[in-house]
């Protein structure tokens, strides 16, 4: 429930001067400077609150045999995990064994869910005491603070969202993902409570005049030549699929719910599949009851927080996500729909109309917690589900689920997520073995005008069912007595005199911290006002948006805002607004807030999102009475609604190819993907000048070439483990053991994907790929590429012949000849067959780097660290290294603060003030608070804005580990204190700072060799030790790279002796 467009990005606006020089650095930040917040717990940070317990022997769907008796019960390639076989049944009867052997060594811990298909181990409350003991418990892996995630549908006005900043009741937070730093300053994030982006409101009836997108016909569905024909028509597409929703539950009374037509053609298949449960739920006013549609109804509620009292223990949705997924991936076909208010009316179909429904709650009131969604997947799993629709946030940070969705995916389950709703370079779920889905629009637009009484005429995007000529003031003009008139003209809350607005059409700015257009709309229809004009100002968001709020809504251009903002303030003003009209649009967008690339686990290194389809007003089965819609069909935004439209695609493809992998599918779908609207333009980007494969993937999907496409890329779970090693994010093992020490070694741009992507290209790189014959005629194929502008690029061999089911393997070789160092290019390599019946074309993305290392090192004990940065020259490396000792500021804070202080910066006994300035002379100064110096179950907030109000730095996470790095200027740093462990009120605090290229370093380091001679890929060994530094200490420096005339780059450097 994010507000678009941007979240909080992990970037450091500090690091622009710390990484400057030809080219920033550009690699992986390493594990050791994730952010804690989904970290195995310290004994230090153990505390009373709800954990993830990991076990050490393996998930049923990734057990691979050894143990006596205990067959084997991970499934086989292509093949897909049986909960209900005797093999199954025996090794989960194991698990439960071994798990209540841990709990006997801890007395008293109760647990909240025992997992075993997807992941092995428990969850339960704990005291610190209990979670310290049972990590040290035999056959314990870890234990893990819950967090919680967020659902990515969208949210207006701007700003992240509540992924910013939203606690389960232990206090631990999630955001989106630890991402790497990127240079720019951050948007506030929204408050902690949001709704999602809603456009359907009791404004109106509709009347016909506006239509639904034809979302059938634009995906290659429907028509005889479509892909439910070759399902054997709607009413058969998707017949022995079952999709599974993990969400915020299911309204089964839905209409695009209803019961399928009996008999089911497909009911033995389903019945031999399917293992699950429709718990109808302990709310007698909320129970759900299943049908032949909604099969499956799940709940799990174990950590919700409910400080309102809103969240119902039953499946029943009651806030309209879930349904609004659901029936978008394979609700019912040609249902009758209308949306009260919007003008809009037609028929609705899913995109899978005859698959199977089973819906896993766990996403609840303040958002997702990752206990409930772990347990939602390991169910589905376990149930049977062939697709899984998953659209909450997630990162390869968090080690329950990312681990539970690996074996799902493992166990033969396509996982469609939501690419998130940040905007460009803060793509989630960037995982390869989910498929990751941006958002974009479709071919409806929706518009609506608004008539000033001299006959001036405004037409902008807008959902709403008209107003008659009516009054129309300033929103200045009808404030209260007393208000300010800066407020009040942004229709800030509380600020409208019911008296002068009532029966007006209010003229309102846009903008203002933590004033929505939402907040604005309430304010008008609060104040008894008939409709809202939203004139936008130079510094506000210029995007134009259709929904439906509390009264009908109008947006005028900064370039019209004067002449309508000079006509209402004259005497007798008044205006209409046209009801809304739909309009066909050939163009294809990238939505403005939907998550864009590079994925920053890899570098560059793996193309993310994968794919994009329809997120933005998107019609489908909603809840009435939920948020404000007040019938049963509604539109949203949001990446969480193009997720389901892939997942209704697998779907439909897993009926047709039940013997594909989750692999196979994503590459059908994303090799004949296209890139181009309906006239045959590139795909644009919303606000932005163009769009690239960072925004979109692949594109497009055309599901008609899907079904067919000739050739795929597969991987498996032995490849993710791979990757997943050669990208520095380390599998966490069972027994403990080191899972890359066996893995193959390979380079990240080397995994077996449908798309190829080389972040950090060092001169030159060659990619290896594999494809496999899924047709059933031997067929030869011919390489075309479309080569990256900058370099170049050479395919051996050129020519592939394949027998049915045959594999075979090409290279590619990419060498930069004028590409800038730090630009993304981009490009294609397609394979076609002699006869043009079959065509699969992977997208290329290259960015040449000239020097590859990472953004910092920390070494804690030691007094050296070897170094292997890649440089993209021949010639000379030189480097060298400073150390600067840092200061302490000590303070006192009392009491806690839990407010949304990103929205109004403030000082109380909880939150400090510190002004700091840092010289242009200097390199940079950076900041910290860490957890050592607090009392264990702490968690304070370190904050930074620079003097125009831009936040610099990543934004707070659990915990009181944080560190901010500050260029040149004057910044406003807060520490605040969000919770104290129980028993304390108040505690001393403790600032910590270092001065970087300020005065003379406390240490100069031996750097070995300083100087040599290097070519073009190389990754030349660099020793940087300090043996004369002070024991305990904590020093900050840097290791600045140079080609021997000029500076290169610079890693920062953190040590403590």
């Amino acid at each position: 429930m994010t507000h678009h467009h941007k979240q909080p990005r992990a970037a450091l606006t500090a690091l622009v001067p710390l990484l400057a020089g030809t080219l920033t650095l550009t690699t992986v930040i390493p594990p050791a400077q994730a952010s804690e917040t989904n970290s195995p717990a310290t004994k230090a940070s153990y505390v009373q609150g709800t954990y993830i317990v990991k076990l050490s022997d393996p998930p049923a769907a990734a057990y691979e045999g050894g143990l006596p008796r205990l067959k084997r019960t991970a499934p086989a390639t292509g093949k897909r995990l049986d909960g209900d076989s005797a093999p199954v049944e025996k090794y989960v009867a194991h698990l439960d064994d071994r798990r209540e052997r841990v709990l006997d060594a801890v007395p008293g811990v109760k647990t909240l869910y025992d997992y075993s298909y997807t992941f092995s181990g428990f969850a339960a409350d704990l005291t610190g005491k209990q979670a310290a003991k049972l990590a040290a418990t035999p056959g314990v892996v870890s234990v893990t603070r819950n967090t919680i995630a967020q659902l990515t549908s969208a949210s207006l006005d701007h700003g992240p969202g509540a992924e910013a900043d939203v606690r389960g009741k232990d206090g631990v937070r999630t955001g989106t993902g630890d991402k790497a730093p990127s240079p720019t300053p951050q948007q506030a994030p929204s408050p902690g409570r949001t709704t999602d982006k809603i456009t359907d409101e009791a404004a109106g009836e509709a009347t016909g005049s506006a239509r639904f997108p034809d979302t059938p016909r634009l995906l290659g569905l429907s028509g005889d030549k479509g892909l439910w024909a070759k399902a054997g028509g709607p009413e058969h597409a998707g017949e022995g699929v079952i999709v599974g929703i993990v969400d915020t539950g299911v309204d089964p009374s839905n209409p695009m719910l209803a019961a399928l037509p009996e008999p089911r053609p497909d009911a033995r298949t389903i019945a031999k599949k399917w293992h699950g449960d429709c718990d109808p739920g302990q709310a007698p006013a909320h129970k759900v009851n299943c049908n032949n549609k909604v099969i499956g109804a799940q709940w799990f509620g174990a950590d919700r927080p409910d400080p309102e009292g809103v969240d119902i223990p039953s499946a029943m949705d009651t806030g309209s996500h879930g349904t609004h997924t659901g029936t978008t991936a394979a609700g019912n076909h040609g249902v009758a729909a209308s949306v009260p208010g919007s003008n809009a009316e037609g028929r609705l179909s899913g995109i899978a109309p005859a698959a199977r429904l089973a819906y896993y709650k766990a996403c609840w009131s303040l958002g997702c917690p990752t206990v409930d969604t772990t347990a939602a997947i390991d169910r589905a799993v376990a149930d049977g589900v062939d697709v899984l629709n998953y659209s909450i946030g997630g990162s390869l940070s968090a080690p329950a689920s990312t681990e539970a969705l690996f074996n799902a995916a493992k166990a033969g389950v396509f996982i469609a997520a939501s690419a998130g709703n940040g905007g460009p370079d803060t793509v989630q779920h960037t995982g390869p073995w989910v498929t990751t889905v941006a958002a974009a629009t479709h071919d409806t637009e929706y518009t609506a005008t608004l008539v000033l009484g001299d006959g001036r005429r405004y037409t902008s995007l807008s959902l709403n069912p008209g107003i008659a000529p009516t009054p129309l003031v300033e929103a200045a003009a009808v404030r209260k007595d007393g208000a300010d008139a800066g407020p009040a003209a942004l229709c800030a809350a509380g600020t409208l005199d019911p008296d002068k607005a009532k029966g007006k059409i209010i003229v309102c700015d846009r903008g203002g911290d933590g004033v929505w257009a939402e907040t604005k709309a309430r304010e008008v229809a609060a104040a008894g006002g008939k409709g809202l004009v939203l004139t936008h100002t130079p510094t506000s968001d210029q995007d134009m948006f259709a929904y439906v709020f509390a009264v009908p809504v109008i947006q005028v251009s900064t370039e019209d805002a004067n002449a309508v903002h000079a006509y209402a303030s004259g005497a007798d003003a008044t205006a209409e607004f046209t009801p809304t009209r739909s309009s066909h649009r050939a163009t294809r967008e990238v939505t403005s807030f939907s998550s864009g690339g590079p994925d920053h686990f890899s570098d560059g290194d793996l193309l993310k999102p994968d794919i994009a389809s329809f997120g933005q007003s998107v019609p489908a089965g909603v809840v009435p009475g939920s948020r404000v819609f007040t019938g049963q069909f509604g539109f949203m935004d949001g990446t969480s609604m193009s997720s389901p439209h892939i997942a209704g695609l697998a779907a439909l493809l897993r009926q047709l190819h039940p013997d594909w992998s989750p692999m196979e599918i994503k590459s059908a779908l994303m090799t004949t993907a296209t890139t181009t609207d309906e006239n045959g333009d590139p795909i644009d980007r919303a606000q932005a000048d163009a769009a690239s494969p960072l925004d979109y993937g692949a594109g497009l999907p055309r599901v008609t070439r899907a079904a067919d496409p000739g050739l795929v890329y597969d991987s498996t779970s032995a490849d993710w483990t791979a990757y997943l090693c050669a990208i520095g994010q380390k599998p966490a093992t069972e027994d403990g053991t080191d899972a890359c020490a066996t893995a193959p070694k390979t380079a990240p741009s080397d995994l077996n994907y449908p798309s190829i992507a080389v972040g950090d290209l060092l001169g030159g790189q060659t990619v290896t790929r594999t494809v496999t014959n899924v047709s059933a005629q031997t067929a030869t194929y011919e390489t075309k590429l479309q080569t990256p502008p900058g370099f170049r690029v050479e395919v051996t061999p050129k020519r592939l012949t394949l027998a049915p089911g045959a594999s075979a393997s090409y290279k590619v070789a990419f060498e930069r000849t004028s590409a800038a160092y730090g630009a993304w290019s981009f490009g294609s390599l397609t394979l076609g067959d002699a006869h043009g019946h079959h065509e699969v074309t992977s997208p290329i993305s290259l960015r040449a780097t000239q020097l590859a290392a990472p953004r910092e090192v920390t070494v804690t004990g030691g007094d050296s660290v070897k170094l292997t940065p890649g440089v993209g020259w021949s010639g000379e490396l030189t480097a060298k290294a400073s150390l600067y000792a840092g200061e302490k500021t000590i303070g006192t804070l009392t009491g806690t603060d839990t407010s949304p202080f990103w929205d109004s910066r403030h000082e109380n006994e909880a939150v400090v003030r510190h002004r700091i300035h840092v010289p242009e002379s200097a390199d940079f100064t950076r900041v910290a608070i860490t957890a050592a110096d607090h009392l264990p179950g702490t968690d304070l907030d370190l904050y930074a804005f620079d003097t125009d109000g831009n936040h610099i730095g990543e934004w707070p996470d659990a915990g009181s580990d944080e560190q901010v790095d500050l260029p040149p200027g004057d910044y406003d740093v807060y520490v605040l204190q969000y919770a104290l462990p129980t028993g304390h009120t108040s505690q001393q605090y403790t600032l910590r700072s270092w001065e970087i290229g300020q005065g003379n370093p406390a240490v100069t380091p031996t750097v070995t060799p300083a100087e040599q001679r290097v070519i073009a890929g190389d990754h030349p060994e660099i020793t940087v030790s300090w043996p004369g530094a002070t024991r305990g200490e904590r020093y900050v420096g840097v290791v600045e790279f140079g080609d021997g005339s000029t500076i290169v780059g610079r890693m920062s450097l953190k040590v403590t002796p």
